[in-house]
């Protein structure tokens, strides 16, 4: 069975900023949007941390300074956010191929595929930019999107647990491998692509670095006795 063929289903706040906050958790305006993505091309230009200003991002996002305040009380809420809605786009990518695949092989690749896009899934820009963040603000940047962390977090794991159900049913993992081993397993692979592109400086759209890391978790995951 392929997944081109058998493996698709066939199924201090500014009165604004006071009525943003009351909004939907998960809900987005388009000049919030349009900050994310300032951030994310700075990001991708390989600008750090240090180096990013407010003014920057509004410059990047084509809105004024003061607009970007009617929405965030610093930089640092700003990438806090923009750290969370990419990971929501993310997960909406992986939650997309396990709703159009059957199987782990097929909704690992159809998910991969998704990330060759930096435009849409800034998953490599972001995690260098992750990087050069000092590690004492690291948890500060956590705290400063408490609400972002746990809608996230918990749409994480749903989508984890629906995951390693399909990976289970269809036979391809092992049933003696825990939940936290399958998760570090697809974690590693996640994060060594982007570690991989920062070494050798390829490109994050490279399928053979895609090929490579859902083979790395199938082969890693698959019942021992189908292992050679």
């Amino acid at each position: 069975m392929t997944c081109s063929t058998g493996g698709k289903r066939q199924t201090g706040l500014t009165s604004e900023r006071r009525r943003r906050m009351t909004e939907k958790a998960n809900t987005c305006s388009s000049k919030e949007i349009a900050a994310f993505q300032g951030l994310f091309a700075l990001a991708r230009d390989g600008r750090h941390y240090s180096s990013i200003k407010v003014q920057d991002i509004a410059s990047a996002a084509g809105v004024g300074k003061g607009t970007l305040y009617e929405y965030f009380s610093s930089k640092e809420e700003i990438i806090s956010r923009a750290v969370f809605y990419a990971l929501e786009q993310l997960l909406g990518r992986l939650e997309q191929s396990m709703q159009e695949m059957t199987t782990l092989r097929c909704i690992l690749e159809h998910f991969f595929d998704g990330l060759n896009d930096e435009r849409v899934l800034p998953f490599a820009a972001l995690s260098e930019l992750i990087a050069s963040v000092p590690l004492e603000q690291r948890k500060f940047l956590e705290e400063h999107s408490p609400s972002d962390k746990e809608r996230t977090y918990r749409r994480l794991q749903q989508a984890e647990q629906q995951l390693l159900s399909a990976g289970r049913r269809t036979g391809e993992i092992d049933p003696a491998l825990t939940d936290r081993f399958c998760e570090y397993v697809i974690l590693s692979a996640l994060f060594g692509q982007t570690a991989s592109c920062r070494i050798s400086r390829a490109k994050a759209s490279d399928p053979a670095q895609r090929r490579m890391a859902v083979e790395m978790i199938c082969r890693a995951l698959r019942p021992r006795d189908n292992r050679g």
